[in-house]
């Protein structure tokens, strides 16, 4: 009687054999294949392709493969472990994601952020410790290159930070971006004159009816246009508005008795005219007649006041590219109160050093530079 034996493996799975191992081709030596009986090739551990040999005798494909091999091992490049850990080295790219964002404003963080992409581009890969005032140069040189001066200006203060950085966490023995120079920035803007804002005041109401409002309150508060946009109607309490600027969190007690002579009008004045839009709403400038993206009462967009003021200046006769814009109502507000005396301008537009107060003191040319004599003006 035949004896069928099943052939399953212990553990219940059918039997697989491993592919037998050629005994001769045990003491070939690497990178040496036969694809077919007698033929040979050699595989080449650096490119990874593989080269013909042929038909040839057994021990003159050895030979040949032991060469090669003994080729490649000289192309192939070997470090030392310091070679190792010198790769190992912070990069730029380090430093960047070690710039710290605590407290810093979301404004200044997507700001920094645009900054952070242009050196990450271009200096990402450099090892921080290699970084020289010839990179930072050349990067600059590229921005300033393409016309972008004001953009080569805050790149250059981005990288001396992100440097003062590295030194800080030992990273870096130097700061190779103070020795750069800064870009000479032409400001091709004209400041604004009183005649100019008074023509687009007129027409500031045809273009949209909370305008003339927010144009009146940034000339006798002297805020910048983040500010008037956001400005809340309960700040004003005990005769006082307290308002504090977006960009750098300083905030500024104005009293409400604060009056411009040049359109004789009081901040209080102001104020009570933009609550007297009959519209129930959390901020002085606001929308009158909602829609879907903006429901009556809701705060106005800086980028909407500035487009609707840049329309109106448009019907009042101003249609240059370097006539003012929003912006510049701020540093007339300014010029107006240096002009009538008795106002704390610096404190007013909430200005930290002298240098910025000037800044806007100044009239670009605009207007002469008038003589005091005993407190009056010739």
């Amino acid at each position: 009687m035949a004896v069928f034996r099943s052939r399953v493996s212990f553990t219940g799975h059918s039997a697989m054999a491993a592919r037998p191992r050629i005994r001769r081709r045990a003491s070939w030596p690497e990178n040496l294949h036969e694809p077919r009986p007698g033929y040979y090739v050699w595989r080449n551990p650096i490119t990874k392709k593989t080269l013909s040999l042929g038909y040839v005798p057994i021990e003159q494909a050895i030979f040949e493969v032991l060469e090669a091999n003994a080729k490649a091992k000289e192309i192939i490049p070997t470090k030392r472990l310091v070679e190792r850990m010198n790769d190992e080295q912070e990069t730029i790219a380090d430093l960047l994601d070690k710039m710290p964002t605590t407290g810093v404003k979301p404004a200044t963080i997507t700001a920094r952020r645009h900054q952070d992409k242009t050196i990450r581009a271009a200096l990402g890969l450099v090892k921080c410790s290699e970084l020289t005032t010839k990179h930072v140069a050349e990067v600059l040189e590229e921005i300033e290159a393409r016309g972008k001066m004001q953009w080569a200006v805050q790149v250059r203060s981005r990288m001396k930070a992100v440097c003062r950085r590295g030194m800080a966490l030992g990273w870096m023995d130097k700061n190779p971006a103070d020795a750069t120079e800064r870009a000479k920035v032409r400001v091709k803007r004209k400041r604004m004159t009183l005649d100019v804002f008074n023509a687009t005041l007129k027409q500031a109401p045809k273009v949209a009816p909370w305008l003339p409002n927010a144009m009146l309150l940034a000339l006798v508060s002297g805020q910048a246009l983040s500010t008037v946009g956001l400005w809340e109607r309960s700040s004003v309490k005990n005769g006082v508005a307290t308002v504090t600027r977006a960009k750098t969190g300083v905030s500024i007690a104005i009293p409400l008795e604060l009056r411009m002579d040049a359109i004789d009008m009081s901040l209080e004045e102001v104020i009570a005219r933009c609550k007297a839009s009959y519209v129930v709403s959390k901020y002085l400038i606001h929308h009158l007649r909602g829609n879907v993206k903006a429901p009556k009462g809701s705060a106005i967009k800086p980028k909407t006041i500035s487009a609707k003021f840049l329309e109106a200046r448009r019907l009042a006769g101003y249609s240059s590219d370097d006539d003012p814009t929003f912006h510049e109502i701020r540093s007339l507000s300014k010029r107006l109160y240096l002009e009538q005396g008795g106002v704390d301008t610096k404190a007013l537009l909430g200005h930290l050093t002298d240098a910025m107060a000037d800044l806007y003191a100044n009239s670009r040319g605009l207007e002469p530079m008038k003589v005091r004599i005993n407190g009056n003006h010739k």
